[in-house]
């Protein structure tokens, strides 16, 4: 646990990623982190209208991007994971926090415990798909994307359902959910890709692919 506060309160500098205060090993192991004021994304999944939900989901990538160059990644990325902190007279800000699970998931790939499989990748359940890495997190930000703009997650149901659909199904296009412009069900369902060499090749890819469409809107 101490570890992995060390390697959390390492990517804290970034705006978009909760802040470790400090943190300890006794009397027992604790981490002390930035209070988060305004509850976390699945609160407000499917209620922004779609500039915005395209700029918090630009600020998440961020965050993610700015792990991924210090050689971390999440691999539990999911709505309850992102949090808000509130802002007078402007948009709350997204942090992702929760950093706890990433060298936990690496280092026992073949284990599913703590996993949400709504937001898991096909990777994170049959090892025939690939190791569990940075493109993982690439899924998961598609499916949490995918929440934020439809108001409900690619895949439901009970775990071994989603699992299942995680594994065998394709996501229904959002357009067909929701009034969003073509161009974002490209940009999604290439996230939510089953192989991960049909996924965006690293998150910067993502991020441009958003920043694009937000131009547009």
């Amino acid at each position: 646990m101490l570890d992995e506060a060390e390697t959390w309160q390492k990517l804290d500098s970034h705006d978009h990623i909760v802040d470790v205060v400090d943190f300890g090993g006794e009397p027992l192991p604790w981490i002390a982190m930035e209070y988060m004021d305004g509850g976390h994304l699945g609160e407000r999944s499917g209620e922004m209208d779609l500039r915005r939900a395209v700029s918090m989901a630009i600020a998440i990538t961020g965050g993610v991007r700015h792990a991924h160059r210090r050689g971390v990644a999440h691999l539990d990325l999911k709505p309850e994971n992102i949090l808000f902190r509130s802002v007078e007279d402007s948009w709350d800000i997204p942090k992702v926090g929760d950093w706890g699970l990433s060298r936990h998931l690496l280092d026992n790939s073949k284990s599913v415990r703590g996993l949400s499989p709504q937001y898991a990748a096909p990777e994170q359940f049959d090892e025939d798909f690939g190791p569990s890495d940075d493109i993982t997190d690439i899924y998961q930000l598609g499916a949490v994307f995918y929440e934020l703009v439809t108001g409900e997650p690619p895949f439901e149901g009970k775990p071994a359902t989603a699992m299942h659909k995680v594994l065998n199904e394709q996501p229904t296009p959002p357009s067909e959910i929701v009034d969003v412009p073509e161009e974002l069900d490209n940009i999604l369902l290439t996230a939510l890709a089953k192989q991960k060499s049909d996924r965006y090749r690293t998150i910067e890819y993502l991020e441009d692919a958003l920043l694009d469409l937000y131009d547009r809107l």
